[in-house]
């Protein structure tokens, strides 16, 4: 309800005016009148309707001059009402603010009377008119609802509860405006049932903003628990009373043509499935802005535009350095790797997707790749799921290179990469572990002595990477035939170990063309004589 100043204000104006525009009649003023050109089966006589309306919008000067225009126009331009009440009676807006309040209280006035015979004062007409001038005026932060028409989806149940407030509802089953009925663009047929969003308003002046963002996790939610095509439509719409809505912009672009088809179980499994991402923390840093590029990736017009999108996901939640280091391929394989697909094939068809994405962007596309784009949406809606259940831990590509070392790398992924801080001598006779990564650190070749073939130690490893190598040390003494069967003895030079033997001849390695000269040093003590 508006303020009651405001109220008084136009019922001032609206008795005055009524004292006015009666005595102009009296004075011989018409009231125009029209001839209906339906007159109706039961009388032969043509019906006549007054202009009333007309003739009160016409005599504007005559209002303007009442004493209480001026603060009723006041009132108006305070309220900022006037703009808002113009557009819904489909009126041209003045641009200055007097203007458009005195041209507001004109059409009012004119509402006012519009289908009468005579120009008196009827006060329960003048307070429904004041109800209809609210509600037409009424902001939707004020409603307690928003509704939205869902494009594309089908489903056999008339209603779904979701978490926060927000439904699923067939349109014939509540009351819902004309314009979010009708199958234009909704993807249904016209006798198919329109199916509404509904999201509760809490109360402030971002209440509308909270239940628009409530919307808009739906359709995420929805994309995120199966394949199909669905979306909001173009409107969303706030109830402000007297069969009134106040009507908001979703922002969302266009539907992708397919739909998006529910059975009953699916419905169940839908609400089960937001309900455990209700539960949940939100998505933050990486997996936040990968399921914000997943859905505009879901917007475009078919998965062949929107694989760009798809795959800045994939490198959202999987690139950097991890346990291994793998590649992303090689990650996102360890994470799709299914029955269908087992994790060579799947990154190979990653692959292909990165080189129909090159390809794409040449201007150059030479493969059929809608089918390769819709599996890589589909893959990446598998990984994003699980990630937002939980199942993957808070670092997709450590989980990705855990998966890696747990399943074992085949031929042509390359080695083992295991970083650690501590360095570990492995037990003879252990196979070597070699650490790779996609960005291999510069280094130079080793070069092998002239008298042995294998060494112990590598080169220093790139940052990032251990690299071990382990041969059994006895190799590489030369021994008498036969078994060593004696212990080292303190004291025994001939059995010592001599220092450059092969086992240890790489730790002091001499240049080829090295010539060491040592002069002899000689030191002068001076004794302090004091």
């Amino acid at each position: 309800m508006r303020d009651r100043l405001f109220n008084d204000s136009l019922t001032r104006l609206a008795s005055e005016a009524a004292i006015r525009l009666n005595a102009l009649v009296a004075g011989g003023d018409q009231i125009p009148f029209d001839v209906d050109a339906d007159h109706g089966d039961d009388s032969a006589f043509y019906s006549y309707r007054p202009l009333t309306s007309r003739y009160v919008l016409e005599r504007e000067s005559e209002l303007r001059d009442l004493d209480a225009f001026g603060p009723a126009r006041d009132a108006v331009a305070a309220a900022g009402i006037a703009a808002t009440y113009l557009e819904a009676r489909g009126e041209a807006v003045p641009g200055n603010p007097m203007d458009r309040a005195t041209r507001m209280l004109c059409v009012f006035l004119a509402s006012l009377w519009d289908g009468c015979t005579e120009l008196v004062l009827d006060h329960e007409r003048l307070g429904n008119a004041l109800a209809v001038l609210e509600a037409e005026t009424r902001g939707a932060e004020e409603a307690d609802v928003l509704i939205a028409p869902l494009v594309g989806l089908r489903m056999p149940l008339p209603r779904l509860a979701l978490p926060h407030g927000v439904q699923i509802v067939r349109a014939d089953g509540i009351e819902a405006p004309i314009e979010a009925m009708r199958s234009e663009g909704m993807g249904r047929a016209a006798w198919e049932p329109q199916f509404l969003a509904l999201a509760e308003q809490a109360e402030g002046p971002q209440g509308a903003e909270g239940a628009m963002h409530q919307l808009r996790e739906l359709i995420s939610v929805m994309h995120l628990f199966k394949p199909g095509n669905v979306g909001l439509g173009p409107y969303a719409f706030a109830p402000t009373g007297e069969d009134h809505w106040a009507r908001l912009a979703t922002g969302v672009p266009a539907t992708r043509p397919g739909g998006y088809e529910l059975s009953e179980e699916e419905a169940v499994e839908l609400a089960e499935f937001a309900t455990t991402l209700e539960l949940r923390p939100d998505p933050d840093g990486a997996l936040a802005w990968g399921v914000a590029r997943f859905e505009m990736g879901c917007g475009r017009e078919t998965a062949l535009e929107g694989l760009s999108d798809h795959l800045l996901a994939l490198r959202a939640v999987l690139d950097g350095h991890g346990p291994v280091g793998a590649s992303l391929p090689m990650r996102a394989s360890a994470l799709l790797a299914c029955e269908e697909f087992d994790r060579i094939e799947a990154r190979e068809r990653i692959e292909s997707a990165l080189e129909l994405e090159r390809s794409l962007m040449n201007g150059t596309q030479a493969l059929p790749g809608l089918a390769l784009a819709s599996w890589i949406e589909e893959g990446v809606r598998r990984i994003l799921r699980d990630a937002a259940l939980g199942e993957l831990g808070s670092d997709l590509g450590t989980a990705a290179d855990e998966t890696l070392i747990a399943t074992g790398l085949q031929d042509g992924d390359g080695t083992i990469v295991e970083t650690t801080s501590d360095w570990e001598i492995p037990d003879i006779g252990e196979v070597e572990e070699t650490v790779t990564t996609d960005r291999q650190p510069h280094r130079q070749p080793a070069r092998e002595p002239e008298d042995q073939a294998t060494r112990i130690l590598e080169p220093v490893p790139g940052d990032g990477e251990i690299r071990i190598t382990a041969t059994p040390w006895l190799d590489e003494v030369e021994a008498p035939e036969g078994t060593l069967d004696f212990q080292a003895i303190e004291g025994d030079i001939e059995h010592r170990e001599r220092i450059d033997t092969p086992r240890v001849r790489h730790l002091f390695p001499v240049p080829e063309d090295a010539e060491w000269e040592v002069s002899e040093l000689k030191y002068d003590h001076y004794r302090d004589a004091g």
